[in-house]
């Protein structure tokens, strides 16, 4: 294993995932960060966070892990509290395609994309969410839709 790899698996056996946020020097494809280690440890998805400043998501992956330790289920029929103040969130399953492209430390960890993985969804701060006619392409775009078939 090479030193990012050793630092990923001891973040995994400390606190239960390791976090990584990547952002794209050129800007054509929106920052995100990802778990890695929670399906390992607990059974349950990754998740997989786009579109958000990397200390605001990355503090959003940890809440995840820490609400998945107690033992919360996230479903994609529900929406929940506690993940951005004031702001309901929801939970779609995340297609191979946007695992294989995105998702390449979970890749490595699990030898390949057959993982369940979780986009945490959030709305505007006008409350609009994504697949709402009146979002705008802006935001659409911060947060593009990682669904097998997109739902925006």
């Amino acid at each position: 294993m090479n030193q990012a790899e050793i630092k990923i698996m001891g973040n995994i056996e400390e606190y239960g995932c390791h976090v990584i946020s990547v952002f794209d020097p050129k800007e054509e494809d929106p920052n995100f960060t990802y778990t890695v280690g929670i399906n390992k440890q607990e059974s349950r998805p990754e998740v997989i966070i786009l579109g958000l400043r990397s200390e605001l998501s990355s503090w959003i992956a940890n809440e995840y892990n820490r609400r998945v330790q107690e033992g919360e289920i996230f479903t994609e029929e529900s929406f929940y509290e506690g993940f951005l103040d004031g702001f309901e969130v929801c939970f779609k399953p995340v297609a191979k395609r946007f695992k294989e492209e995105f998702m390449l430390s979970c890749n490595w960890l699990y030898k390949g994309t057959d993982y369940p993985a979780l986009q945490l969804i959030f709305p505007t701060v006008d409350g609009i969410w994504p697949w709402e006619p009146n979002a705008s392409e802006s935001f659409k775009v911060l947060q593009p839709s990682f669904q097998e078939v997109s739902a925006w």
